[in-house]
């Protein structure tokens, strides 16, 4: 009985600790934010930062490069198949060109960036998906690299600029509920926590130490499980990568507004069904993409942008900021589609017959969310967290598992073949 009454009084202080406890993974706003404002219709976007951000990067950078380090040196140089848990494996680096013909569509002001001229540009896009064991979690993704004629900031090169502008997307489904087009987690404090848990640590203890991390995790394997369910079902289940939507998952700047960005399917790409969860699926993504390849059908998607709009942004509950501020700082908000219409700003092609052969030395090319003009920069916590993660990881993803200097490749992406 004496171990009972122990345990039951060790479960209490662990209940109080919780709701004592300074929680820093729990974002909290101000009271004094400025109202919304709009112009010509659309909402401006207010970022919100925080002062420890600074550290919270550095500290989830160092998370993530300690977890690639624990992986066999040169892996990836070494197997073709390899495919790093929670990061992916590129399945085809492939050519094509993106064609901006119908920026009409977009109001004058917001015809800035990519879109301020109609233009035809060279695509390199290494087309790959990643499955995430502890997460429950499997995408496919697109990241596309454009021969731009001017220099873009890049994350990787010497100078801090390159003729390069990348494009990141990740596979939804079709629909405009818009559930399941955006990111699993909200903003970099969430982040942090998920990046923090491996290796072990004794910020990790501390951090399952109070209970509300812990179910604050539940609550992002609760969603993750919600937006994988249309996948693991048919009919998304019996879609090749090249009969995907993809999005961009989260907001960026357009001019003073805001946007998200994705590429809809003009073709069907049918192949064997498959539950991605229960699959080897590398090999099965791999076997896809070289079905498609023989066949020598293209692959075409319609890039199309929906704007930030007062109506589009839902009504803030009792702890939220101003939709201004949600359309920023809220990475896992559906913004409504009917309300906002994804519009077409152009359109992309791949042929077959313009693939690259993946060995080590194209899995060096590195991209990053960053790689754009200041016009179409992302917005928000999450997006300046994986700005820094996302170098640091592709950084030692380059060096460690492929035996590569970083930012040996930045101005030698083959656009031309």
């Amino acid at each position: 009985m004496t171990v009972f009454w122990i345990a039951l009084a060790l479960l209490a202080l662990y209940f109080v600790y919780g709701f004592l406890a300074p929680h820093p993974h729990k974002r909290v706003f101000a009271s004094d934010l400025p109202v919304d404002r709009v112009e010509y219709g659309f909402l401006v976007p207010h970022e919100v930062f925080d002062a420890d951000e600074d550290s919270l990067f550095r500290d989830a950078a160092a998370s993530i490069v300690a977890h690639t380090e624990g992986r066999k040196k040169n892996a990836a140089r070494d197997d073709e198949m390899f495919h790093e848990p929670h990061w992916g494996h590129t399945s085809a680096m492939l050519r094509g060109t993106l064609k901006i013909d119908k920026t009409e569509n977009l109001p004058e002001a917001c015809r800035v960036g990519l879109f301020a001229k109609e233009r035809s540009y060279p695509v390199v896009a290494r087309a790959g998906i990643a499955k995430d064991p502890d997460l429950g979690f499997v995408a496919t993704r697109l990241a596309i690299k454009l021969d731009y004629p001017e220099p873009v900031p890049n994350a990787y090169a010497p100078s801090g600029e390159a003729n390069e502008l990348d494009l990141l997307l990740v596979a939804g489904n079709a629909g405009d509920d818009g559930a399941d087009h955006t990111f699993f987690m909200r903003d970099g404090r969430q982040l942090a926590v998920g990046v923090g848990l491996k290796p072990p640590s004794l910020r990790t203890l501390k951090t399952l130490a109070n209970w509300r991390n812990i179910a604050m995790l539940i609550g992002v394997r609760r969603r993750v499980a919600t937006l994988m369910a249309p996948v693991r079902n048919a009919p998304a289940n019996r879609n090749g990568w090249a009969g995907e939507p993809y999005y961009s998952f989260g907001p960026f700047a357009l001019g003073d507004g805001a946007m998200k960005f994705c590429l809809l399917p003009v073709k069907p790409h049918k192949v064997a069904e498959h539950d991605r969860m229960k699959v080897d699926f590398a090999a099965l993504s791999k076997a896809n993409m070289d079905a498609w390849l023989a066949s020598g059908e293209e692959a075409e998607f319609t890039l199309a942008v929906q704007l930030a709009t007062p109506g589009c942004i839902p009504e803030p509950g009792p702890n939220d900021p101003p939709k201004a501020v949600m359309a920023a700082e809220y990475c896992d908000l559906a913004w409504d589609e009917t309300a906002s219409p994804y519009v077409e700003v152009g359109t992309l092609t791949f042929s077959t017959d313009a693939s690259i052969n993946t060995p080590a030395v194209w899995g060096r090319m590195q991209f990053n969310a960053w790689n754009t003009l200041p016009s179409m920069r992302p917005l928000g916590q999450l997006f300046r967290m994986r700005k820094h993660v996302h170098s640091a990881h592709s950084n030692i993803r380059v060096s460690h598992l492929y035996g590569g200097t970083p930012g040996e490749m930045v101005g030698k992406c083959p656009f031309s073949g």
